[in-house]
């Protein structure tokens, strides 16, 4: 496979805060021809599956402009530059439901798309959570934080109501794990 596969050159075309776009021209031996691909650098993600003491879950429903829509999804964000992963997702948690945990457990490290997104995904479980803290959105986030069984969860996620891709992957890796 990556045997195949000759780097040639690379290209930055764009960069701001949040992404930087870069060209990748490799050589594909087996055709003997070479193309551009466009990669995504962003930070990497922290993702959390939050349990309450009596073993509700909590989801955040929220107004998400690339699909023009709310969605249902577990909190996380963007984890920052020489922050642990475990600490993004103890922080976004907080800032997105106001739960603070008893225990934060990794539960699993996703590629949320390799074909063109460089940076990863890490994946938590939150147990033993409770509503102590307190919320703080950004400026631009509008998120509110919804108690759930996780029957109801499982409906939502058969019938298409909770589709985010990297929430329904935290989900199988949190019941694989717990």
């Amino acid at each position: 496979m990556k045997k195949d596969w000759k780097f040639l050159k690379e290209e930055k075309v764009f960069n701001d805060n949040i992404l930087s776009i870069r060209h990748l021209e490799y050589s594909y031996a087996k055709v003997d021809k070479s193309m551009v691909f466009t990669v995504q650098d962003m930070s990497n993600w922290a993702i959390i599956v939050p349990v309450l003491k009596n073993g509700d879950m909590v989801i955040v429903n929220q107004f998400r402009a690339g699909t023009d829509s709310d969605t249902l999804e577990f909190p996380g964000g963007a984890i920052n530059k020489q922050e642990e992963p475990v600490k993004a997702a103890e922080r976004e948690l907080e800032e997105e439901t106001g739960l603070k945990a008893e225990k934060i457990i990794p539960i699993g490290v996703m590629d949320p798309n390799p074909a063109f997104m460089t940076n990863k995904c890490f994946a938590f479980a939150a147990l033993g959570c409770s509503f102590t803290g307190s919320t703080s959105l950004d400026m631009f986030e509008d998120a509110k934080a919804q108690v759930i069984s996780e029957k109801d969860l499982q409906n939502k996620i058969k019938n298409g109501e909770f589709s985010q891709s990297l929430s329904i992957a935290a989900y199988l890796l949190y019941k694989n794990n717990l």
